[in-house]
């Protein structure tokens, strides 16, 4: 993959009109142009992806240079991946991070089209879910195993300046129908910690844990209780200076 900049990035992502409530402030091109922007590459395991089984892309982020003020983040990105000859791009739904210091308990919902997470703001082990996105295995041959060179592209926005943003992505396979009817019916976990939401375990933070019963091997997971997948390499970068807001929840 070439290297990305801010303009490349909106143009082959058709986010060029924008990230819906994401919206650029006044930025100049010039300052804005490399920063945001971050892609990480992996592969999938060598197990085939039945077709009608989901795939579920899920994100995680750690964030330097909190400090006492609330932060949001914004994310918005797309993943593209080749198999049996065809090239795959898969829109992913627009995201919102919220650190907050007056919330204790971290939420994840899916509202109006984004994601939205609002966790505290200090003290939380581990990662924060980030973004995610069901994609079904077309009929009626499904998706062989190995697949490589698959890429998560996107763009981070903030106010709020001083803040890197290191990420990374998985993905777990299910064998449910019904798995992406209603995002916030998977109950997704908001954060690895195991004290911090509402669900009080080990699972890592993106995990549908509504679903769990029906995880199976392929992509970068292999069943069991691996709910998210193995997770990629570490991607970091300087959030773009934005305006962010969220439609529902949040703060």
């Amino acid at each position: 993959m070439k290297p990305l900049t801010r303009r490349t990035f909106l143009t082959t992502s058709g986010m060029s009109a924008g990230l819906g409530l994401i919206a650029a402030s006044g930025v100049r091109e010039d300052v804005a142009a490399q920063s945001g922007v971050s892609a990480i590459s992996s592969n999938f395991n060598g197990t085939p992806i039945a077709a009608g089984d989901f795939i579920w892309f899920n994100s995680v982020l750690k964030v330097q240079g909190l400090g006492s003020d609330p932060v949001t983040i914004g994310f918005g990105g797309s993943i593209q991946f080749t198999a049996n000859g065809s090239l795959y791009m898969v829109s992913v739904p627009t995201a919102i991070v919220n650190y907050s210091p007056t919330v204790a308990l971290a939420t994840t919902v899916f509202c109006n089209g984004q994601w939205i997470t609002t966790a505290p703001l200090s003290g939380l082990a581990g990662s924060v879910f980030l973004d995610g996105v069901a994609f079904q295995a077309p009929a009626p041959n499904g998706f062989p195993g190995g697949i490589k060179n698959v890429t998560w592209q996107g763009m981070f926005f903030s106010v709020t300046p001083g803040l890197n943003v290191q990420w990374q992505w998985a993905a777990a396979v299910y064998h449910n129908a019904n798995f992406s009817a209603d995002y916030n019916a998977l109950g997704v976990k908001p954060v690895d910690d195991n004290s911090a939401s509402i669900y009080l375990n080990s699972d890592h933070a993106g995990t549908p844990e509504n679903f769990k019963s029906d995880v199976v091997g392929g992509a970068r997971g292999g069943g069991g209780s691996n709910f998210t997948g193995s997770y990629s390499g570490t991607g970091s970068t300087t959030p773009s200076p934005a305006n962010v807001g969220a439609a529902c929840g949040g703060s």
